[in-house]
């Protein structure tokens, strides 16, 4: 039996620490510490061999048994035991240089009726602290462990004029001021809009988020007249940590969401930083019009189509013209051109320089957004092909608020495309854990891990992701191309044939179906499917690697390589990726592609 997981009925008791392996629980003062499953096996290894050098290999064989994983994830794992342990001051983890980590604490071992005596004392502090909370509507402590929170999609009462914006709207402002605090794990409006209706349960939501509590609200909107009323439910215990109504004028919703935000703020476990308070009522416009047009553009943003991207781009530059200084929306802006370029019709050259010189606009007006340089870095990266600026424009954003999803996501994408794989999946597991839901999240994560190998814990998260989202053309697509790897070519076909019906065959879709029929054979399937494409480029822009890709498979070397070069002209963003597209590989000895790769900086 691993001795992690040994049943021996002890409980370990350093300084003001108790730690018990059976609950699986530490204690600070009394107060339970949230540790990651994986942390506690550390925690517990060191304890189990305290006064002892343990080398890294024996730490990552103990805890992490068969599976592989990089040594970053042990130090990751030290990292934050130091922050929780060494808060007075005291170092309890020493580092010895190339070698491992040594525990040096004076421990006691507790069995017995003094293993069930801390046990007593453990409930009765989480007892009090539960009976506390739900005295009355006022903020007084955590039920247990909150470090993490849902904003559910505010519910209208009775129909009025824009209720479905105004909800949503309000709700989307709340998580980006959550969040701008870097210290509050919040779920991203991607996550919540699937539970946009009445007849979602709060707490069973909030368990399907994977989050300590979930903060729902109804509002009612007569002309300037509003009246909200807010409630956070504890998702473990499913008691209320506090209550409250506002009515008020629609022109006083800065304050109310500020109010709101330190209520909740109030509410969790960790203690924010005067900086993180600052953060939080932080106000990018002081113009009720101007927000309101803003949050008719996140609306539509949200709904991540063609269309509602345009519908966006027209409240973002109407809120810019009521309040030209109005930082976040020079951000909407940014994403909204950074996006439309993945889809046909959009030339990079047309959108990613009005993305630039919107983040830009952003950053000057406010060099602390994190959401700007995370915007400025996917340019960098899928325009501009510089490596190396759009690799400080992400680190930025994930200092700036460490727990902005798409911060990490991007930056993984960025490690894998440069073959730094390993890292890639970590910047993909640290995105996914701070958005588990996310359909594009995880269809990248199932990416790296195949990129490295793993592919059939890739084809299994891909499975998993088609369950929660059966709609989300990039898991079949990505899903396709690993069964054509594994000579699963029926499945391939099947997979991108769904990729092909739910992208409504967009050219990045039509030319994965036309290199599954080449590798499988049915060259003539594929060189339909090639012309098909020529002839709709005649007609408008569709991406150059798409038709270089098929050419490839065909064999055509010449043919691939003078699309390829067309696409650098173009500055096609999917050019980034030829050092991971499989079917670019016969022609890494060509000296023109090799030319290439230089000039994307690859």
């Amino acid at each position: 039996m691993n001795e992690l997981t040994e049943n021996k009925g002890f409980i370990y008791e350093f300084g003001k620490f108790v730690v018990d392996p059976q609950e699986r629980i530490l204690l600070a003062d009394g107060s339970p510490v949230h540790l990651a499953g994986k942390i506690f096996d550390t925690l517990l290894l060191l304890i189990k061999n305290n006064g002892k050098l343990l080398t890294k290999d024996e730490m990552m064989t103990s805890i992490w048994e068969e599976t592989f994983v990089e040594e970053g994830n042990l130090a990751k794992n030290v990292s934050r035991l130091r922050k929780i342990l060494n808060a007075d001051g005291i170092e309890l983890i020493e580092t010895l240089p190339k070698r491992g980590y040594r525990f040096l604490a004076d421990i006691k071992r507790l069995d017995g009726e003094t293993s069930l005596l801390v046990h007593r004392r453990m409930r009765v502090k989480i007892t009090q602290t539960d009976t506390e909370s739900t005295n009355g509507a006022g903020v007084g402590g955590s039920l247990g462990e909150v470090h993490s929170i849902a904003v559910l999609p505010f519910q209208p009462l009775g129909a009025q004029f824009d209720e479905d914006f105004f909800g949503l709207g309000l709700t989307d402002a709340l998580i980006t001021q959550l969040s701008r605090t870097g210290q509050i794990a919040v779920r991203p409006t991607s996550a919540i809009l699937k539970y946009n209706s009445p007849e979602h349960e709060a707490v069973s939501t909030g368990r399907d988020l994977q989050v300590d509590a979930v903060l729902e609200g109804k509002f009612q909107r007569l002309g300037n007249k509003l009246r909200l009323t807010v409630q956070m439910l504890h998702t473990g215990t499913k008691n209320s940590l506090w209550a409250e109504s506002f009515n008020a004028e629609v022109t006083d919703i800065f304050a109310i969401q500020d109010s709101i935000a330190e209520r909740v703020a109030d509410a969790l476990s960790c203690k924010l930083t005067a900086e993180a308070r600052a953060k939080l009522k932080k106000r990018y416009t002081e113009n009720v019009e101007a927000y309101q047009e803003y949050l008719k553009g996140r609306f539509f943003w949200n709904k991540r189509t063609v269309d509602g991207f345009t519908k966006a781009l027209t409240f973002f530059e109407r809120a810019i013209e009521i309040d030209p200084l109005f930082a976040l929306a020079y951000t909407g802006i940014a994403d909204i051109y950074n996006q439309l370029p993945i889809f046909d019709d959009y030339t990079p050259h047309d959108f990613f320089p009005k993305a630039k010189a919107a983040a830009l606009q952003a950053l000057e007006l406010d060099e602390s957004l994190a959401e700007a340089h995370a915007s400025l870095g996917f340019v960098l990266l899928n325009y501009d092909w510089n490596w190396s600026g759009a690799e400080v424009a992400f680190q930025r954003a994930i200092k700036l608020n460490p727990t902005y999803a798409l911060a990490h996501h991007w930056f993984g994408t960025l490690l894998l495309r440069a073959g730094r794989t390993g890292e890639a999946i970590l910047a993909a597991k640290e995105a996914q854990q701070l958005d588990p839901l996310s359909p594009v999240i995880t269809t990248w994560l199932a990416e790296s891990l195949n990129v490295s190998g793993n592919c059939e814990a890739a084809i299994a998260l891909h499975r998993q992701t088609l369950i929660m989202s059966p709609d989300c053309f990039y898991a079949y697509f990505h899903l396709a191309l690993i069964y054509a790897d594994c000579q699963r070519h029926d499945e391939a076909r099947e997979a991108a044939q769904t990729a092909l019906r739910l992208s409504k065959e967009i050219s990045m879709t039509l030319s994965l179906t036309a290199v599954l029929h080449a590798v499988s054979g049915e060259k003539s399937t594929a060189v339909e499917i090639l012309d098909q494409l020529l002839k709709t480029r005649t007609t408008k822009y569709i991406g150059a690697v798409n038709i270089a890709g098929v050419y490839a498979v065909l064999g055509e070397e010449n043919e691939s390589l003078d699309w390829l070069e067309k696409a650098l002209v173009e500055r096609d963003p999917f050019l980034t990726w030829l050092n991971v597209d499989k079917e670019f590989v016969f022609l890494r000895s060509n000296p023109r592609f090799q030319t290439l790769l230089q000039k994307i900086g690859l």
